[in-house]
């Protein structure tokens, strides 16, 4: 009889489903994937809601996001380097740590599956409130608004069930209006007028303190609005050689929407009228923040460009996030935490249709159940900031327990690695006692559907759990430290106390991580190279062979 334990980091995995995806993508299409996924909702609220939240020192929340998305995208860059497969983003922490984080990591980033088309389907009907103000009552959509938004994620669904070819040529024409549209807004508000008044104004550089930006990076949408980083990555299996396209297309996404991004924010600071500041930043109350600034300071074509851009970018961006958000539940399948029965491959079309309808069906409920894009987003943060961690770890366990001259990174995966983590650890704490009480706990649902699993197994559930014991006890310090500390907690640890605290203990946690994977590796027996349920990353220069024509 076989030992139901013997590959318990690759339970679930359909090998031959991985081989149905169409490897057909190029750089022109996994940057343009990549860009979109990136500008979306993000650039329509995050500046406005950092400048309520902290004033100009929304600045820096930028500078922060920009630099733990550029760790970030160095990790997964060399991931999908290394072992390119699609819905990676939850592959590779199992295969680096073992069952028990891939469990809970994997359903960590399941609950970002299905938040990200809820919250830019959200963002589309909010904006379109200005032309139909029946979507929208106050900051929340109304129950006609999220009936609408709830009927344009069933279309964009729809068009995705034709291919992932299909999406990425459609989606190159958008990304051209996604570029162009953000930047114009930007030269055309800087130039109407950089008011260095509203400085004073609004209270001086932070008028909130510096920890509201710091706050600000979650709670305020900007590590949302980078979250579409990794889809190059995520989308690996399906990339025409992954080592020169995924690198290529991630690092220019990055930088170009790090300066669109970087000058929205200058534009919400230094163009807004100073007499909206008598109150101060947060006394600001916009519904469609950059649109109605345009209206204010005379630019009515501009804001009506706006308006409908608005509609068209996140539509945009919903079209792709079903995409790559399907490569998250697809992975979670493949994983062993859905049933794998959601793996499955369309043959026909290459795409995981089961997993794209497990999404579409629980983003529909979320819409209807939720309605506002701040609540949608930084839920969503939350989840990344921690989906974030553990792949830092798998960069550096995969790296010292494997080749290490087979990454993107080489000798820089370790220092990458463990700034990553220690950054994500100041994020997730950043994001306030409020969001951590509630999110952590959810994330135990995953920890209880492993617990579940593993009933009836024996010496390798045990080593799961023995090597898995520090992403709980991550979880549960940051739930201590943020009820104690500043950021929305009881302020018994006064900042920046509190921070050095989250960096030291993060930093503490990184390592017995990366020493709890190698232990697995070493005493499960697992090899970080080829398995018989993974496909292998290619030898240097040799790209994955394509199943179609190169888009």
């Amino acid at each position: 009889m076989p030992d139901r334990d013997a590959a318990p980091q690759t339970s679930g995995v359909s090998p031959r489903d991985d081989q149905r995806l169409h490897r057909s993508l190029g750089t022109l299409s996994l940057t343009a994937i990549t860009f979109s996924s990136v500008i979306g909702s993000g650039w329509l609220f995050a500046a406005y809601k950092a400048s309520k939240l902290a004033g100009p020192a929304a600045l820096i929340s930028w500078v922060v996001a920009g630099l733990a998305t550029l760790l970030i995208a160095l990790v997964y860059i060399d991931l999908s380097f290394r072992r390119p497969l699609s819905g990676g983003n939850v592959r590779w922490p199992q295969l680096a740590s073992g069952p028990l984080v891939g469990t809970v990591i994997g359903w960590a980033v399941f609950l970002q599956a299905a938040y990200a088309g809820p919250s830019e389907a959200t963002a589309v009907a909010q904006y379109s409130g200005r032309w139909l103000p029946w979507l929208v009552s106050g900051e929340a959509l109304t129950v006609p608004g999220r009936l609408c938004a709830a009927v344009l994620l069933i279309a964009v669904f729809a068009l995705n069930m034709i291919g992932i070819g299909f999406v990425a040529r459609v989606n190159n024409a958008v990304t051209a209006v996604k570029f162009i549209v953000p930047a114009l807004t930007v030269v055309l508000l800087l130039a109407s007028g950089f008011d260095t008044k509203n400085y004073a104004a609004g209270g001086g550089f932070a008028p909130n303190g510096f920890a509201a930006s710091l706050t600000a990076i979650v709670g305020a949408g900007l590590i949302y609005s980078f979250t579409g980083i990794n889809a190059a990555a995520v989308l690996s299996g399906e990339a025409r050689d992954p080592r020169r396209t995924v690198p290529r297309a991630t690092l220019t996404a990055l930088a170009v929407s790090f300066v669109i991004y970087l000058g929205l924010q200058l534009s919400m600071l230094f163009t807004l009228p100073t007499g909206l500041l008598g109150t101060g930043w947060r006394g600001i109350n916009l519904t469609s923040p950059l649109a109605q600034l345009a209206s204010l300071i005379g630019m009515g074509w501009l804001s009506w460009l706006l308006l409908a851009d608005a509609a068209f970018s996140p539509t945009g961006s919903i079209l792709i996030s079903a995409s790559v958000k399907g490569r998250y539940t697809y992975g979670a399948a493949q994983n062993g935490i859905l049933p794998r029965f959601f793996a499955a491959v369309h043959e026909r079309t290459g795409i995981p249709r089961r997993a794209l309808m497990l999404n579409l069906t629980i983003g529909v409920v979320i819409v209807l159940a939720l309605g506002n894009w701040s609540d949608i987003a930084s839920s969503l943060s939350f989840y990344y900031g921690l989906s974030y961690a553990a792949v830092s770890v798998a960069v550096t366990v995969l790296y010292a327990a494997g080749d290490r001259s087979g990454g993107w990174l080489g000798r820089w995966s370790l220092p990458v690695g463990a700034s990553s983590f220690v950054l994500s650890g100041l994020i997730l704490y950043w994001s306030g006692w409020e969001r951590v009480r509630v999110a952590a706990p959810l994330l135990l649902i995953g920890l209880v559907v492993y617990a579940f699993q593993g009933i009836g197994r024996t010496s390798r559930t045990r080593l799961s759990y023995r090597t898995g014991a520090w992403l709980i006890v991550f979880l549960c310090g940051l739930g201590l430290v943020s009820f104690l500390g500043s950021f929305e907690g009881r302020d018994v640890i006064a900042a920046p106390y509190d921070s050095l605290l989250v960096g030291l203990a993060s930093l503490v946690i990184w390592r017995a991580a990366y020493r709890s994977g190698l232990s697995w590796h070493r005493s499960a027996g697992v090899e970080t190279g080829t398995t018989a349920s993974e496909p292998a990353a290619p030898a240097s220069g040799s790209p994955i062979p394509a199943e179609g024509p190169q888009t």
